[in-house]
């Protein structure tokens, strides 16, 4: 169903906008061409290098979690132990520690979890604005009136002509390679 309606917007914008084919650009013609920001990713320069920081700092949080998830457990498998030779008292304060501890467990996953959307975020965020202003400066020079984004699988088929993927690819690492990954 996505397919059909993303193919349906692309048909009715390109009806919409005069599309008139892609011979020799004319004078108000409607130029396309796509990415596969998937591929552009995996190879801009940075990105491996940052994909790896974040996976070993999510390994030291990832030991965090586990290391209380088994705090936890053996809280819960020690209660079930002893249960039965509790007085009520004790049985309901021992479940309410476990409780407690549940919810400190719950507590500190999440804040993990919020730390690592952060510093994921921290990470890629200059990655990303690299790719945007190479594709803003590719869409402006080539007077693209739209750049489709292949991994988004909103394109159906398309001329491989219209692929511009390794343009942006190269442009990324010749800023890396010349402008120390800074944007113009």
């Amino acid at each position: 169903m996505r397919y059909r309606v993303s193919a349906l917007l692309v048909a009715t914008a390109m009806a919409l906008l005069g599309y008139r084919g892609l011979s020799a650009p004319q004078a108000g013609a409607v130029r396309l061409a796509y990415i596969n920001s998937n591929e552009i990713i995996a190879q801009t320069p940075g990105a491996t290098e940052a994909q790896a920081t974040f996976e070993r700092e999510m390994a030291r949080w990832n030991s965090e979690v586990q290391a209380l998830a088994d705090s936890l457990q053996e809280m819960v498998t020690a209660y079930e132990q002893q249960q039965i030779m509790l007085s009520p008292e004790r049985r309901q304060e021992r479940q309410a520690q476990i409780q407690q501890k549940r919810l400190e467990f719950q507590q500190r996953t999440a804040d993990l979890e919020l730390v690592a959307m952060r510093r994921q975020r921290e990470l890629v965020q200059p990655i990303y604005e690299r790719i945007s202003n190479v594709l803003m400066q590719i869409q402006a020079e080539g007077q693209y009136t739209m750049i489709f984004d292949a991994a988004a699988e909103a394109l159906v088929a398309a001329d491989t002509t219209l692929d511009i993927t390794s343009v942006v690819i190269e442009r990324l690492r010749a800023q890396e390679g010349g402008g120390g990954g800074s944007a113009n």
